[in-house]
């Protein structure tokens, strides 16, 4: 396990809940959500967050990458769910797409790192995960 990464809710700057400062997830009840085709594990866990709502799917459209996903949400197709870290630099913001976090307590993804046992690069990989570590640590 390397860190824990929040969601954000990404609206249509005209949608209901891009006034709100922070939204909750029972915010979504009775909600559309948009989301990326089938097998990508944003999906599942976007999915997962809304489990216990009455949050619906658009199976008219589904995205095939997080950009894809913006673009839709800019477009006024819906709202979807997004990873925090996806939203920061210069390309994490598009104009028409109001980015709102959840309060507390927010839901999230663990992201982690995965090899084989049998694999020569040990070290390397032990290296990369150590600067994201500490990478990550300095942004808290």
């Amino acid at each position: 396990e390397l860190y824990q990464e929040a969601f954000v809710l990404a609206a249509p700057d005209k949608h209901e809940l891009a006034t709100h400062k922070t939204v909750k997830t029972s915010d979504l009840a009775g909600q559309t959500l948009l989301l990326l085709e089938d097998g990508h594990c944003l999906r599942d866990q976007a999915l997962e967050v809304c489990s216990r709502l009455d949050v619906h799917e658009d199976s008219d459209y589904r995205a095939t990458s997080l950009e894809t996903l913006r673009q839709m949400v800019a477009a006024g197709l819906g709202i979807t769910l997004l990873p925090e870290l996806s939203t920061e630099g210069p390309f994490g913001n598009m104009r028409g797409v109001a980015i709102r976090p959840f309060a507390r307590p927010a839901p999230f993804r663990t992201i982690g790192a995965v090899w084989r046992r049998s694999s020569t690069r040990l070290p390397a990989i032990t290296q990369v995960c150590d600067v994201l570590a500490a990478v990550l640590e300095g942004r808290k």
